[in-house]
């Protein structure tokens, strides 16, 4: 009988902690870094309602409006070819919560590029951060029940690294602090 519990004891453990292990391998998969350059990990074709949100986006803090009066289209018109988009979970209730990274170039600079995080909610997706940045990181860390996020801005050729931390309250991402580094 002892044995057959020892046995028992011992699956029931293994089995827990291969749930657990799924549990973080499935977060581990989830990209958490975003630069202005290169590939997303995961690229997820965008929702017509997050690209209906972009499209009437009208913030001083991106450059939407005045790209597509530039390429000579209305921002009706913003195809989501304009866009590179990944799933991310910020809060512990949501599931395919958004972080977009601009693609065309009027909306990024030498080595900068424009970033939007989209919640996901039962109206359809809504913009909870707008930055430009040569970096975006979701941090482990909650606030409010959402993720951090922080932006790296590279300045003054490389010599000086700005981390900007953001927070979420009141149904969007506010400055929480900053550390500046010198590089060299």
């Amino acid at each position: 009988m002892r044995r057959i519990l020892s046995v028992l004891f011992l699956v029931v453990c293994g089995i827990r902690l291969h749930a657990q292990s799924g549990q973080h391998t499935e977060r581990s998969l989830e990209q958490t870094g975003f630069g202005a350059e290169g590939e997303f990990d995961r690229p997820v074709a965008i929702p017509a309602d997050a690209l209906q949100s972009l499209r009437l986006s009208k913030s001083g803090d991106d450059e939407l409006q005045s790209c597509a009066e530039q390429e000579g289209i209305a921002t009706a018109d913003i195809p989501a070819s304009w866009f590179v988009a990944s799933e991310i979970r910020l809060s512990r209730t949501s599931s395919s919560d958004l972080i977009v990274r601009g693609e065309q170039e009027c909306l990024g600079g030498a080595h900068i590029a424009q970033f939007w995080v989209l919640v996901k909610s039962a109206t359809g997706y809504r913009i909870v951060f707008r930055g430009r940045a040569d970096g975006l990181s979701v941090l482990p860390k909650h606030s409010n029940g959402y993720r951090d996020l922080q932006l790296v801005i590279v300045t003054q050729a490389g010599a000086y690294v700005d981390h900007v931390n953001f927070q979420y309250s009141k149904g969007e991402y506010h400055t929480s602090g900053h550390r500046m580094e010198h590089a060299n």
